[in-house]
């Protein structure tokens, strides 16, 4: 019976042996595949974290982009109420042009023209009472080839004057004349104003 308890423990022995060994190579095979796994895990967290620094880079250059705009949006506003506030003040000063200065500003209108013939003045009614009878008799001693004619109505809510002549309407209105150069204009004032 010593032969079958030597026998026994050695097949015992063997199967713990085996047994340990089984164990030792899963444990290994486990180690490799957890290292294996983690190496992925890492992998992904560096490729997640790069993929979010990119969004955050991209989204932080999207806000320092839109500052950028508004700000250039309210320089560009404030550049804007300027001129306005220019303009509306010149069209103010234009209207309250002195009796003498208007009577200048017609002739030299009507010598701009380049006309001849019969040649209907249409006043503004804001300037309308700064050309007396003595200003358009003197107006008509300056004009050679005009028969200036001073009519009766009035252009509502307006500076300056019309010349007619049949189809001709040569605009010499404040606000028109304020329009027709204001984007010279505007150029001009804002170099004066703002690079000094």
């Amino acid at each position: 019976m010593s032969d079958i308890t030597k026998l026994t423990d050695k097949i015992t022995a063997d199967a713990e042996k085996k047994y340990q060994l089984q164990i030792k190579e899963a444990k290994k095979e486990n180690e490799q595949q957890e290292r294996i796994r983690r190496g992925q895990l890492e992998q992904e967290m560096s490729e997640r974290l790069a993929f979010y620094e990119k969004e955050k880079r991209a989204a932080m250059f999207l806000e320092i982009s839109d500052v950028h705009i508004q700000s250039r949006n309210k320089v560009l506003a404030a550049k804007q109420a300027v001129l306005d506030d220019l303009f509306e003040e010149a069209l103010v000063r234009l209207n309250q042009m002195t009796a003498t200065d208007f009577a200048r500003f017609v002739e030299s209108g009507i010598q701009q023209a380049n006309l001849s013939g019969e040649v209907e003045l249409v006043l503004g009614e804001k300037t309308a009472g700064l050309l007396d009878e003595a200003a358009i008799a003197k107006l008509h001693e300056s004009v050679n080839d005009i028969q200036l004619q001073v009519s009766s109505k009035y252009i509502p809510r307006k500076g300056g004057f019309l010349l007619r002549q049949g189809a001709i309407e040569m605009n010499f209105i404040f606000d028109a004349l304020l329009d027709a150069n204001k984007e010279e204009l505007s150029n001009t004032l804002l170099q004066m104003i703002f690079e000094q």
